[in-house]
């Protein structure tokens, strides 16, 4: 049976394309990116190409992870909200080349985000500051279009596994809380209350899992080794953790020699369980739904 996964996918990027808060929140990091090289280069002295390509880190995890949840979260509930799913499954489509073809639509509409802004800064970096070094620029391009189809599969996911705009809407929003706002009180706050201490620099090994789970902190502890400096999670602090220990990635902070999975390339299998998991989920799910 040929696969229509294409033809839905292109009919997505369209559909994706035409939001202008999309299409707003992409113009917000390409002119957060302009304006945080020009300032970088306005107020300081002596600053290389390569140092500067860190800046990215942060308005990559405020702008991107934004936006890939509004191209995904309506995928696919919003067709079955609007009736037109089952006029879509009536044509050659079938339920995994709807799921899937969006799926790839909705991550080219994120690539192209992407794309913009390190395009951007590979031109700003040249012109302001000298030559930019082209293969962590490449790594670092990579790891971000990574962390920004992560939460296009979330949202996708999500929106495949229920039936209502309402509930989509609060399980990405929820989710994405989660990892911004409530990560520490998630994961500190039980240490703190079986130690009777907030979590050290050498914490319990099953604390430094729970910190790699948290895709932004798998994408800033594998961004920051490929550029100069570090990068550091935006999430909110409520001081359960001393300021030394947020500034260090989990493998940093096990004594010895840290086993593979806190390791910071290990933030690619993070990354990806986040991507294919609620995929997975929200295909079995849409794949059984009486519609």
């Amino acid at each position: 049976m040929m696969s229509h996964i294409p033809t839905v996918a292109r009919k997505e990027f369209d559909d994706a394309g035409r939001s202008t808060l999309l299409w707003s929140l992409i113009g917000l990091l390409v002119g957060l990116v302009v304006i945080g090289y020009v300032a970088i280069w306005y107020t300081v002295d002596d600053v290389t190409a390569a140092e500067v390509l860190g800046f990215l880190g942060l308005p990559l995890q405020v702008v991107l992870p934004v936006a890939a949840l509004i191209a995904g979260y309506m995928a696919v509930v919003g067709e079955r909200r609007s009736g037109s799913i089952k006029l879509l499954l009536g044509l050659p489509p079938t339920r995994t080349d709807v799921v899937f073809g969006k799926l790839l639509g909705r991550i080219g509409v994120v690539g192209v985000a992407v794309g913009l802004a390190f395009l951007v800064s590979l031109v700003l970096g040249a012109v302001l500051f000298g030559s930019v070094p082209l293969i962590d620029w490449l790594g670092f391009a990579a790891v971000s279009l990574l962390f920004g189809i992560t939460f296009v599969g979330l949202a996708v996911g999500v929106s495949a596994a229920v039936s209502t705009r309402g509930k989509s809407m609060a399980v990405v929003v929820g989710l994405y809380m989660v990892f911004v706002a409530l990560w520490e009180l998630l994961t500190a706050g039980p240490y703190y209350l079986i130690y009777d201490e907030g979590p050290p620099v050498e914490a319990e090994t099953w604390f430094l899992v729970l910190e790699q789970l948290n895709p932004i902190f798998a994408y800033t502890n594998l961004a920051s080794e490929l550029v100069a400096g570090s990068i550091f999670p935006f999430q909110f602090q409520y001081g359960l953790q001393s300021m030394e220990a947020y500034g260090m990635a989990p493998a940093e902070r096990y004594p010895g020699d840290a086993p593979f999975y806190l390791q910071d390339w290990f933030g690619v299998v993070v990354m990806l369980a986040w991507l294919v998991v609620p995929v997975a989920i929200g295909y079995y799910r849409f794949n059984h739904a009486d519609l």
